[in-house]
Parts: C-alpha cells; structure tokens; sequence
C-alpha cells in the first residue's frame, strides 16, 4: 500500500516536472518555475531527496532565468547562485557548468557597471564573486582577469599611494599571469608597472607610459589618456 503510494507521488512530482521543462524550452520560466515549485510541494516530507534537490535546483534556475528577461541582474545572479548549489550536490556536472557560467557572465556585467558609478568597494566584491563563478567551471583566464580588475577597483578605493600601490602591484602580477592581446589589460599592465617605478626610474617609466597612452587609446579610454599624457610631460620634464 504505502509503496504503491510513494510511487503515485513520485509520478506527481515527474508530471510537473516534465511541464516545468517543456515550459522552460517555450522561454517561460515564469510558468517553468510554478511548475517546478509544485513539484517541490508534493516531495516535501518524501524520503527521495535527489528527486526533491532537483526539483529546487531548477526552480532556482528558472527564476534567475526569468530574472534575465526582467533586467533583474543581481537577482538573476543569486537565484543561479542557489540553482548551482543543488547542482553541485547532486553532482551533476554540466548543468552546474550551464548555470556557473551565466552567473558569472552576470555578475561581470553588474561589477562593470558599479566600476562605472565609482562605487570601487562594491565592484571589487562583484569582481571577486565573478571570479569565483569562473573558478568553479574552470574558466582560469576569466578568473584571472576578474581578480586582477577586484584589485584594480580596490585601489581605485585607496585613500593613500601606499594602499593603492600595493593592490595594483597584484593586479599586474595576475594580469602578467594571464597575458592578453586586449589594449586595455595591455594599457594597465604598462600603466601600473610605470607607477611602481617612476620615481626611482623615470626613464623606464615613461616607456612604460608611453606604451600605456597607446593602448588607452586604442580602447577607447578618454580619461585615462589625459591623465597619461600630464604623467609624460611632467617626467619628461624631469630628465
């Protein structure tokens, strides 16, 4: 009797389920996510705790799925977040990859954006978290790249040259690990290695400024030029 009713169960929570896919192939994670939610309600208390961290993991991904469509960015990222959990714990390997990687492709855009407003603090966290996203689907360079531009938000954040030169000392030392053609990564490379050791040789420094103007420009980096070019003249003048 009993076993017969647990497989009546069992069957409930598949039909939902497999609408909840079918819903989620149609882009509607709104009625995907109800889907799964039900099928959640019915293997509560159930001994079958595969079948009910499943049954969370894609309700999680639907909602942040959903969340993408709404431009609810963080809310997306957190909701992927949780969905990658259950993944993990049920070892399911590519669905923790499918789920890592657009959390992590969120995140990065979120932590851009906060870069854009000047809230340096907040965009190093997001940075971190992205970093950590691309650490679990073993993205390494994006890793990289991620934690090198935390240190870079954290130094924009430095009240002192001391504090800030010892962030960008490791960002340098990451984006070096990395390598990249990008003008940009290039840009900052020069920029900061030019900075480390402009008042002890102001010769190499400018070479290394000299490389950095060209790569801001070529990325397009209007503010940062500027700033370049008042770095040469003055250096130039002290030779």
């Amino acid at each position: 009797m009993f076993k017969g009713l647990r497989k009546s169960v069992t069957e409930k929570a598949n039909e939902q389920l497999g609408k909840a896919r079918l819903a989620a192939q149609r882009k509607q994670f709104k009625e995907a996510s109800n889907f799964a939610e039900q099928a959640i309600e019915i293997l509560k208390g159930e001994e079958d705790r595969r079948k009910l961290d499943l049954a969370r993991a894609l309700y999680y991904e639907y909602l942040g799925n959903l969340s993408i469509k709404e431009n609810k960015a963080l809310e997306s990222a957190n909701y992927l977040g949780r969905s990658g959990g259950f993944y993990l714990r049920l070892s399911m390997d590519s669905e923790l990859q499918r789920v890592h990687e657009k959390q992590a492709k969120i995140l990065l855009v979120i932590a851009r954006q906060v870069m854009k407003e000047k809230k340096f603090v907040e965009a190093a966290s997001f940075f971190e978290r992205a970093a950590m996203s691309f650490q679990r689907i073993g993205n390494t360079a994006e890793e990289l790249d991620c934690k090198a531009k935390s240190y870079i938000s954290r130094a924009a954040a430095e009240k002192t040259i001391s504090g800030r030169k010892g962030f960008l000392k490791k960002a340098v030392e990451l984006i070096g690990e990395k390598g990249s053609d990008e003008p940009i990564i290039q840009a900052h490379l020069a920029y900061y290695n030019g900075l480390f050791i402009e008042d002890e040789k102001t010769e190499l420094a400018l070479k290394y400024y000299t490389v950095a103007l060209q790569n801001y420009q070529l990325s397009g980096a209007v503010g940062r030029v500027e700033e370049i070019k008042k770095k040469i003249n003055r250096l130039t003048k002290l030779l």
